[in-house]
């Protein structure tokens, strides 16, 4: 088995040490019986036992959860796989639970630890998927009702939809906002979103022009230029050599299907396309 990168090499090393001063024989010639075994502590987690009987299958676990947590909640699913290893995750957890109910008191300090922190982990994801996932759902009731919008409840939801989407939002608008009605945080990364609310009409390029200089004045790396009206042809060239993301009508409707995540109910479309 080919082993690369240096948290292997420093196991093997751990293992050659631990070898030696055993005062071991020399390691088996190529071709011989291979001892794999002894260089992990972890016994292979099995989902369909009933119960993890020793130390190893306890670490097996708890790298099971590990992982478990970390694709349930760092990786774009579908339903039936979110719905998957959520089960894996609570079963995992509740053999661990029995298993610490019978072990010592040192042991069991000594795994709380790991434990803990992954149980905290989970608990924090579902808040938080929770929260998204409810802003994601006032968004789309408004995306049924933008007809009867005010501009300042369409900036709301611009707002909200960013916040399902992941970003900070911080709302600017009112008098004096140099065209900036929200601005945007999210991994390191500026934004500054203009909202404007119109049920007929075309977004230019003139519109654009003017908000590519609120984006360079705000120290920006990028800007959302949010319409319920769409863009003419130059606008959207203008866009295209610019850091100008442009959101109209059915890309708000994308927008909020991604937001509310895979497997989500289609709606219809709003009348005002």
């Amino acid at each position: 088995m080919e082993c690369l990168g240096p948290e292997c090499a420093a196991t093997i090393l751990e293992w050659l040490r631990a070898r030696a001063g055993a005062g071991e024989g020399p390691m088996p010639a190529a071709g011989g019986p291979a001892r794999q075994g002894l260089l992990w502590k972890a016994a292979p987690y099995q989902e369909d036992a009933p119960a993890i009987t020793s130390a190893a299958e306890m670490a097996g676990a708890v790298e099971h959860l590990n992982y478990s947590v970390f694709r349930r909640y760092r990786n774009q699913l579908t339903r039936a796989e979110r719905g998957r290893l959520d089960n894996s995750i609570e079963n995992a957890l509740f053999k661990i639970d029995r298993y610490l109910a019978r072990v010592d008191e040192a042991e069991r300090a000594l795994l709380e630890v790991e434990v803990s922190r992954l149980r905290d982990e989970v608990r924090d994801h579902k808040e938080r998927t929770e929260r998204l996932r409810l802003q994601a759902r006032r968004a789309e009731l408004k995306l049924a009702q933008l007809t009867t919008l005010t501009p300042e409840t369409f900036e709301e939801f611009v707002g909200e939809l960013f916040e399902a989407m992941g970003y900070e939002v911080s709302q600017v608008g009112g008098t004096g906002d140099e065209g900036i009605d929200l601005r945007l945080a999210r991994a390191g990364l500026r934004a500054v979103v203009q909202c404007k609310y119109h049920k007929r009409g075309v977004v230019g390029s003139p519109e654009l022009q003017k908000f590519l200089g609120t984006v360079h004045h705000a120290h920006a790396h990028k800007g959302y230029f949010v319409t319920t009206s769409t863009f003419s042809l130059a606008a959207e060239k203008f866009a295209a050599e610019h850091p100008i993301e442009l959101v109209d009508g059915p890309r708000l409707v994308e927008l909020v299907t991604e937001a509310l995540g895979p497997g989500a109910r289609k709606e219809p479309e709003p009348s005002w396309f």
